[in-house]
């Protein structure tokens, strides 16, 4: 049995006994037996594809003369990292996919990422030959959650694009209300010193391009204040890469 097939009998075996749904129409779960979202809510999906903002990834119109910025992002104050890429926007189809896995706790919908990659061109050029950064829980949210869904993503990465290796070398020391419904300058407040290194920093090295990933780019005030604590250590190439945006 190739990989292929075993895949498909181990996602089918395991929906039997723990059935799950498509997290956009609510239908069955890997109907093709490779899937959790259905190849017909993929196909529906606002994927982010060419010209775009150099630093959140938000489509742009326009000609890209080395990197357009939206305007949300040039008046974002000072930034840490160098630039951004996202897959999708966060309409209520990605909105969805995002709360299956965030809220639900459903893994399941990062086994689509080697699709939605393929969607985006050139995103997986963009990944290659990095360190992964993600964005770290508080443990004490870890503990209640039990899951670090921006980990599952940089793993999830990490396997798609062998010349990557995930590194979890930041900390969070402050559990921080969550962002939700707070407005732009507040957001940047709620994460300021939220985060420090951890012991694994010492063994990088500083020339090594690091994305810093995530599940959302709403602001990219938590990013950019994981970023900043990277820039502080002597890291100077520093990127950013999330699932969706909105």
């Amino acid at each position: 049995m190739n990989k292929r097939w075993f895949r498909i009998f181990w996602n089918q075996f395991w929906d039997i006994i723990f059935p799950g749904q498509c997290p956009v129409c609510k239908g069955e779960a890997f109907k093709d037996g490779l899937h959790y979202t259905c190849l017909p809510c993929l196909d529906k999906v606002a994927w982010v594809r060419g010209t775009r903002c150099r630093i959140c990834g938000i489509p742009m119109s326009g000609i890209d003369f080395r990197g357009l910025t939206c305007v949300n992002c040039r008046d974002g104050g000072e930034w840490f990292f160098e630039e951004g890429r996202c897959l999708f926007l966060l309409d209520p189809i990605g909105k969805g996919i995002i709360h299956e896995m965030k809220y639900q706790g459903v893994k399941d919908v990062v086994g689509d990422l080697p699709t939605m990659i393929e969607q985006v061109p050139g995103f997986h050029e963009y990944l290659e030959d990095s360190l992964l950064v993600p964005v770290p829980l508080h443990s004490k949210r870890l503990r209640e959650r039990r899951f670090n869904q921006s980990l599952w993503i940089a793993n999830e990465f990490s396997r798609v694009v062998d010349s990557c290796k995930v590194v979890d070398c930041l900390k969070r020391i402050r559990n921080t209300p969550t962002q939700t419904s707070l407005d732009k300058p507040e957001r940047s407040r709620n994460v300021e010193g939220a985060f420090c290194l951890n012991k694994k920093v010492k063994f990088l090295d500083p020339n090594k391009r690091l994305i810093i990933v995530d599940d959302v780019f709403t602001t990219g005030a938590t990013l950019n204040a994981c970023a900043k604590v990277l820039v502080k250590a002597d890291f100077s190439r520093i990127s950013v890469a999330t699932l969706g945006h909105g």
